[in-house]
């Protein structure tokens, strides 16, 4: 009898310390985890501390850089530290102020502590690509041609044009009459007011695919938005880049580049001749291949736009080019007047003087920052729009890890 209740009582032990060592071992996992948590959420209120740092250098990089002077030629060594000592940020201001992104690189928080953790920084000048919102009949008096420019560059047939512009414009005005035939030497087309967005759109299969809606009689500030309008449903490869005319036969198929590519939501309503590309200088009224008083041995649009891109890039001159080429002539352009002067030694041919209204030579207004905060492997990246105006900053788009 003693002898069962010893087993028993031997059994009841060996149950206790089992579910003692699974509360043990419940009690372990539950601190390891907390103190991995812990850890994190200490690392990411370092991170968020970095990208406010990386904040702080970006403001002070733009609310100054149009105040910095150029670096002397025959600058020393000993100048330039002791420039680098009274200003820390000189380089990236005169960066900036020439038209050049500024690229911080990683920065330590502490020079002293590898493990601080590190923020960099990166700003570009948006002046890169037209504003969509002031190509409309109430905007800049050439929008109808910088559109032409921009769907010929893109491939899209001329068929097409009248009604994607009529669209944009109607979607675009304040009033609600309906544009039509805006371009008379193209086929016949018009856009679309209240009375065509009203009625809802299905796809073949009878799912929904565009919902009631009316023109936003307004700036728009999305360019996904397009992908609603009149024209640009029916023909979505305007914006995306593809076949546009798939049902035809492969040869006769023709394939177009994205709109996309040329504008932008925001800015001056001007590009920079020192940093925009090739396609959206062949925009330009003034640079496009239709220049007034042109003979027919004047040089194409594309000719000027390379003269623009030999000149600012600096290319290695060839043995054929040294005579021609200076080395004073190198680097961004300062003005019209500069602009004009090089070209026209180049091709022998002005600009176009309607060109003076679309272009500028140093970032104007509107930024786009990109701020990434790095510790213990954890990140915090910011990417955000400000516009500078008289040294204050305002931030008109802000995303947090997009």
């Amino acid at each position: 009898m003693r002898r069962g209740r010893t087993g028993s009582a031997l059994v009841t032990v060996i149950w206790v310390v089992a579910v003692l060592s699974l509360i043990i071992l419940n009690f372990a996992a539950e601190a390891k985890l907390q103190s991995v948590v812990n850890r994190h959420t200490t690392e990411r209120v370092r991170v968020n501390s970095l990208t406010d740092a990386g904040r702080v250098i970006a403001e002070v990089i733009l609310a100054d850089y149009k105040n910095v002077s150029e670096a002397p030629e025959d600058q020393s060594l000993d100048e330039m530290e002791e420039e680098f000592q009274q200003d820390r940020w000189i380089q990236e201001k005169r960066d900036l102020k020439s038209g050049s992104r500024v690229d911080t690189g990683a920065i330590l928080l502490d020079a002293q502590d590898p493990d601080s953790g590190t923020v960099s920084v990166r700003i570009e000048a948006k002046e890169t690509k037209l504003n969509i919102n002031t190509l409309w009949s109430g905007g800049n008096q050439n929008w109808l041609e910088i559109w032409e420019n921009v769907l010929a560059s893109c491939n899209v047939p001329e068929e097409y044009w009248n009604e994607l512009i009529c669209s944009w414009n109607d979607w675009r005005d304040p009033d609600d009459a309906l544009s039509q035939d805006l371009l008379d030497e193209y086929p016949r087309g018009e856009g679309g007011e209240a009375e065509y967005y009203k009625e809802e759109l299905k796809s073949e299969d009878g799912t929904m695919e565009f919902e009631p809606c009316k023109p936003r009689n307004g700036e728009i500030s999305d360019l996904k938005e397009l992908a609603m309008l009149k024209g640009f449903r029916e023909h979505p490869v305007v914006l995306t880049g593809g076949v546009i005319n798939p049902e035809d036969k492969e040869e006769d198929q023709i394939k177009v580049t994205s709109i996309l590519g040329f504008f932008d939501v925001i800015g001056t309503g001007k590009v920079n001749v020192n940093t925009a590309s090739k396609e959206i200088l062949l925009t330009i009224p003034g640079i496009a291949d239709d220049l007034e008083n042109t003979s027919s041995f004047a040089p194409t649009g594309e000719e000027i736009v390379q003269a623009i891109i030999d000149f600012r890039e600096k290319p290695d001159a060839t043995a054929a080019d040294a005579a021609f080429f200076k080395e004073e002539d190198y680097g961004s352009f300062k003005d019209f007047s500069d602009l004009q002067n090089r070209i026209q030694e180049k091709t022998s041919n002005d600009i176009g003087n309607e060109a003076s209204n679309y272009l500028i030579y140093a970032p104007e207004m509107y930024f786009e920052i990109t701020i990434v905060g790095s510790s213990s492997g954890i990140s915090h990246t910011v990417k955000a729009v400000a516009m500078v105006q008289d040294s204050k900053i305002r931030y008109i788009r802000w995303q947090e890890d997009p």
